[in-house]
């Protein structure tokens, strides 16, 4: 085979410049510190590297993003607690103090004070936020689990449905036809009868809600009382006579004949008969629904507990209606925290802070503004003893001395009424701060997950991104290597190549 000049010029032109191109390969690879800049270079670094970039990718998600963001979530949520079981622990003091009747006359007051102090501390608590969103609100987020403040409450008002087991129904010790120093220039005039105070034993059903109402704004009659057996089968109530108590007038609430029920609008009661409580009592689900149509600051949200629906008044006065339903397995927030890995960060309110325990805290306060009422009134029946109006009169110092007579029997059952109401809370308020420290564990027990995960993850992280470096960058050391021998193989072949190319045939004749 003849080899011509034009043949060695071509393949030497040819081999310089693949020696050219490993030179600028490796100047490239010096200068950005990766083993190729296309992937066309080489397609399975290329491919390995965009598995390797998106893994570590989202393992930094985990990392610096989810897994803070999860525990930060968790710790306030743990300090929430801890101050909710202090505000528990508080009143189920209060109540061993109350069983005893260690209260006098002059604590009644702050007492009081201090249980409505407690119950709105216990409500902010509910109402903490992490980042802008409420963390004891489900997936309602954007709202608090009771009305604050700096709402517009008197734009929201409801449709409630609450279902009851007869757990719920109790029994309770009331004063019917109280002693009352306000009528008595009525009783001396004639204008009014006496009646002798008589204590009561009812049956009662007490709802979340105070001031409710039969009907809604739009006018439709929501109220209703069912039941159903343990089959499903309704329970028969027809047979039974059922009063609203709009009136203000508290005696008239407790006076139940056996097949009566009084649901009454103001303390949110229903108080029933013999014969009906001996009904309900058997009864599986017990379902009442009525309406909330004005919404005071510091009440809980319907919404977050009940199946109801919300109506709003909007800023063009037309009225927007959602329907909420609770599901049956919760609303739970759930962070990925590692690859097929969730965990849930929320805790639902509900679950601690129950319209059951509002009630109970209530019947406190209740319990003791009666008494200390009670004990108001004694002290005004005195002073009129010793107020001329009355002193120069025969038939008035008889009249407020039978009434003193009574209201000593009143202030008796009152306070064993009380004694027994802080009595039976303090085993609900025990039972409350077991529920929490069963939440407290569980949340424990999350946070200790979530702390080997995160090891898990840092680990998996720093793996990862190592392979990522293998796959992707040189060695400083081998890349300065092979640009030194590729440069000089190039600067070789061109001291070859131009010795070679310089001579022509006629250096040969």
């Amino acid at each position: 085979m003849r080899i011509t000049n034009q043949m060695i010029t071509n393949n030497s032109l040819r081999n310089m410049q693949k020696s050219m191109t490993k030179v600028n390969k490796h100047t490239e690879q010096m200068t950005s510190g990766k083993k190729i800049g296309q992937a066309s270079e080489d397609p399975v670094i290329a491919i390995r590297a965009l598995k390797l970039r998106t893994t570590v990718n989202q393992l930094a998600q985990y990392k610096e993003k989810n897994i803070p963001d999860a525990q930060s979530w968790l710790d306030i949520t743990t300090t929430s607690l801890d101050n909710i079981t202090k505000r528990v622990e508080d009143i189920e003091t209060y109540c061993v103090q109350g069983s005893t009747d260690s209260f006098n006359s002059t604590d009644r007051s702050a007492i009081i004070d201090a249980l409505k102090e407690l119950q709105d501390m216990i409500y902010n608590e509910g109402n903490s936020t992490y980042a802008g969103r409420y963390i004891f609100s489900g997936y309602k987020t954007d709202r608090p689990l009771s009305y604050t403040e700096t709402e517009d409450t008197s734009k929201y008002s409801y449709d409630i449905t609450q279902h009851f087991t007869p757990d719920a129904l109790e029994t309770k010790n009331v004063v019917v036809d109280g002693v009352d120093y306000n009528k008595v220039d009525a009783y001396i005039a004639g204008t009014e009868t006496y009646t002798l105070p008589n204590p009561e034993m009812v049956y009662r059903l007490n709802l979340a809600y105070e001031n409710i109402s039969d009907t809604n704004n739009n006018g439709d009659t929501v109220l209703s009382l069912t039941a159903k057996d343990a089959d499903g089968n309704d329970i028969d109530l027809t047979g039974f006579n059922t009063t609203v108590m709009p009136t203000t007038e508290a005696y008239e609430y407790y006076e139940v004949g056996p097949d009566d029920i009084h649901i009454i609008e103001e303390t949110g009661e229903i108080i029933f008969g013999e014969n009906v409580y001996n009904t309900l009592k058997t009864a599986a689900d017990i379902e009442v629904s009525y309406a909330k149509t004005e919404v005071e600051q510091g009440e809980l949200r319907p919404e977050h507990y009940f199946d109801c629906t919300q109506y709003t008044v909007m800023s063009d006065g037309t009225v927007k209606e959602v329907d909420y339903t609770q599901p049956e397995d919760g609303q739970k927030i759930y962070y990925e925290v590692n690859f097929n890995q969730s965990l849930q960060v929320n805790t639902e309110g509900n679950k601690l802070i129950s319209s059951d325990m509002s009630n109970d805290i209530n019947d406190l306060i209740y319990a003791l503004t009666e008494l200390q009422a009670a004990e108001e009134t004694q002290v005004k029946l005195k002073a009129m003893l010793e107020d001329v109006q009355y002193a120069s009169s025969d038939e008035a110092v008889a009249q407020i001395n039978q009434m003193l007579e009574d209201i000593d029997t009143e202030i008796a059952v009152k306070k064993e009424n009380m004694q027994k109401t802080f009595s039976n809370n303090i085993t609900k308020f025990q039972d409350y701060m077991a529920q929490i420290s069963a939440v407290q564990s569980d949340i424990g027990s999350r946070m200790s997950k979530l702390e080997m995960i995160n090891i898990r993850v840092e680990e998996q992280y720093a793996s990862f991104k190592e392979l990522k470096s293998t796959n992707e960058d040189v060695e400083t050391d081998e890349a300065i290597i092979d640009f030194n021998q590729a440069e000089l193989v190039y600067e070789s072949a061109l001291a070859a190549t131009s010795n070679i190319i310089t001579k022509t045939l006629l250096d040969y004749l």
